[in-house]
């Protein structure tokens, strides 16, 4: 692993600036989860914080929803996770896997910029309307799924409803998630 990734993980689980959420463990497991690590992906999925199950996991997206998308992106890309960078707007769990705040947001921006510019990827993915404002500064996700619009550094952007049950368990949204994901295609 490369010394800017192995610096900005140490950064990552050293900072201190959000009071409320930083330095906290659930089960003895740290709330605090970089990324999965996969550090020469070509494509960037980005979602808004870690919740209870990926703190326990140590790695980002393994929930419900995380198996959505596992299934997902086998079927419809036919690749898993390990081709995948996957990360979060917000580093740390959040109590109740609330909402993060404004400031919250504000304080991880820097790591999320810099894991980018590491990265480097040909793609990224804004999992729900959250990342999407992070990373584009926009809401409105429904109206802009499955289309590509332009992010840091020139990266195209390809904002997608977040794979929630609450997101997916109307089937309508479960089919446009496909048929959106069908886009990245087009990058691999």
């Amino acid at each position: 692993m490369e010394n800017k990734f192995v610096q900005l993980i140490a950064e990552c689980r050293n900072c201190v600036k959000c009071k409320d959420i930083a330095n906290k463990e659930i089960d003895g497991c740290p709330c605090t989860v970089f990324s999965n690590r996969v550090f020469s992906a070509n494509i960037m999925v980005v979602g808004q914080n870690p919740g209870k199950v990926e703190v326990l996991k140590g790695t980002p997206f393994r929930g419900k929803s995380g198996a959505f998308f596992d299934k997902a992106i086998k079927e419809v890309l036919k690749i898993s996770r390990k081709d995948l960078y996957i990360t979060n707007v917000i580093k740390c769990y959040t109590p109740g896997n609330r909402p993060p705040t404004g400031e919250e947001v504000l304080n991880c921006r820097n790591i999320l910029l810099r894991e980018i510019q590491y990265v480097k990827p040909n793609l990224l993915i804004a999992l729900g309307n959250f990342a999407l404002q992070a990373l584009a500064g926009r809401k409105g996700i429904t109206q802009v799924a499955g289309e590509i619009i332009l992010s840091y550094y020139g990266i195209p952007l390809l904002p997608l409803l977040h794979p929630s049950p609450l997101n997916m368990n109307k089937q309508k949204n479960a089919k446009e998630f496909y048929k959106h994901l069908e886009k990245v295609e087009e990058y691999l």
